[in-house]
């Protein structure tokens, strides 16, 4: 049966091609992420506006199951609207002081906000809330994903966003020496107005070696056909001593596992990874390792990683419609306490329709869930869902 369904949704993907012949047509028609601009780099001040909206359905599991309860959780087909935002960014005075903005229509609350200071390429300043530069995977928009959503790992190990400040710039473009970095320091409470909480706050840094020059922007999906091949390889690092264990949009909470209580959680972690795109073809992986330890129970140890690979057919096949790609990704991580281990992995399937790139795609993705208890105990489960991404 759920091969059947997956049938239907890769069929139904597939016949959007009778309806859109030419992306750069469509493009004319209307330019799709362009949003509203007023003023410009000679004016005082400038401002741009974008929105977009993201609609949902699955078939179930609207979180990642990653316990043995979830597996036996009531099943629910939702259809929702999952992100509905509004951005405005410019500048003021200067073209290089900056400021940017995104509101979640659905939740009513400003999720970035701030001001950036980027007068020089090598070295620039921004301070507000974000999401900071830690981890490829939570860096890059939901907007431009390679699939549905990210991987099961991201929640286990994201630092997502904070009030913070940070230095970043770019150095020896687009030579042999290609570096990007980024050091900063959050407030370590998570999404909110808090700029601090018990402990010290988050201290992180990144560092991305673009070996190739010119390196992969944070988006997936070759969409622009590379001619030469792009590279980029990070390695980040944070540490954070307060009251959470784990970040999301949603603030600051606890991973699985790991029980609240009032002494401070002690966090270290780092990650690395790559991108890589050439002729439609694509490639993100990242590996993380992380602990958690507190004076109240013993060391929690997370360990895991994702990759994912997305390519265009009509490179290889004629046949095949352009502007759809094949997708791939496989996921796991494995958390031990008091030498106790569970291992959760994600094998999932898509493809990706881009109506005008990533401002208005469709996409389709199955995933089969495995979870190996802590008693030894295999379960797993399946997911469809199908998605709808526009930018205005």
């Amino acid at each position: 049966m759920l091969k059947t369904k997956l049938s239907l949704c890769a069929a139904s993907l597939i016949s959007l091609t009778s309806y859109v012949v030419d992306t750069n047509a469509q493009d004319t028609l209307y330019p799709y992420g362009e949003g509203i601009t007023l003023g410009d780099d000679s004016s005082f001040a400038s401002m741009k506006f974008d929105a977009r909206v993201q609609m949902r359905y699955t078939s179930d599991y609207d979180s990642d199951p990653r316990a043995a309860d979830d597996f036996f959780a009531d099943e629910k087909r939702i259809i929702n609207i999952n992100r509905s935002r509004f951005k405005a960014s410019g500048h003021i005075y200067k073209p290089w002081l900056k400021y940017f903005s995104q509101f979640e229509i659905g939740d009513g609350i400003f999720i970035d906000y701030g001001f950036k200071v980027e007068k020089y390429k090598a070295l620039s300043f921004k301070i507000g809330q974000w999401k900071l530069e830690y981890s490829r995977e939570r860096s890059i928009s939901s907007g431009k994903q390679h699939l549905v959503d990210r991987s099961i790992v991201n929640r286990m190990v994201t630092i997502d966003r904070h009030n913070a400040a940070a230095i970043y710039g770019r150095l020896n473009e687009n030579t042999l020496s290609d570096i990007n970095y980024w050091v900063g320091i959050g407030s370590g409470t998570g999404r909110g107005d808090s700029l601090s909480g018990p402990g010290d706050p988050l201290y992180y840094g990144r560092f991305q070696w673009n070996p190739l020059g010119g390196g992969v922007e944070l988006i997936t999906a070759d969409v622009d056909r590379h001619k030469e091949p792009a590279l980029s390889l990070g390695v980040a690092a944070a540490s954070i001593e307060g009251e959470y264990s784990r970040f999301s949009s949603s603030g600051g909470g606890q991973v699985p596992r790991w029980e609240s209580t009032d002494e401070r959680v002690h966090v270290n972690q780092y990650v690395f990874d790559l991108s890589y795109m050439y002729k439609g073809l694509s490639v993100e992986a990242e590996y993380h390792d992380k602990k958690v330890s507190s004076a109240a129970q013993s060391d929690l140890s997370i360990d895991g990683y994702y990759a994912q690979a997305g390519y265009f057919l009509n490179e290889k096949l004629s046949w095949w419609p352009r502007q759809l790609e094949l997708v791939g990704r496989y996921a796991t991580y494995t958390s031990e306490k008091i030498g106790i281990e569970r291992k959760n992995e994600e094998h999932t399937i898509g493809f990706n329709y881009f109506v005008s790139g990533h401002n208005n795609k469709v996409t389709v993705d199955f995933t089969q869930f495995d979870l190996q208890s802590l008693d030894n105990t295999t379960y797993d489960d399946n997911r469809i869902r199908a998605q709808w991404d526009i930018s205005f």
